[in-house]
């Protein structure tokens, strides 16, 4: 998922996307454990996926914030 289409999604939807990448995060690290999976660039991009919701996240809580 590109960063603009991150961009439009609402709070809540960011959420549910950061749950998700996290499940799945959690799953691409038991798998190149275990073995399973010899895609270890995986885990880096999921990594990466989760800093940039954290990110907008935090840039729309401080918009709400300084607009006030």
């Amino acid at each position: 998922m590109k960063i603009q289409e991150l961009r439009q999604m609402t709070v809540k939807q960011l959420n549910k996307e950061l749950i998700k990448t996290r499940r799945e995060l959690g799953s691409a690290r038991f798998r190149v454990k275990t073995g399973q999976n010899q895609n270890t660039a995986q885990v880096s991009k999921l990594r990466k996926k989760i800093a940039q919701i954290m990110t907008i996240l935090r840039e729309m809580q401080d918009n709400l914030t300084n607009s006030k």
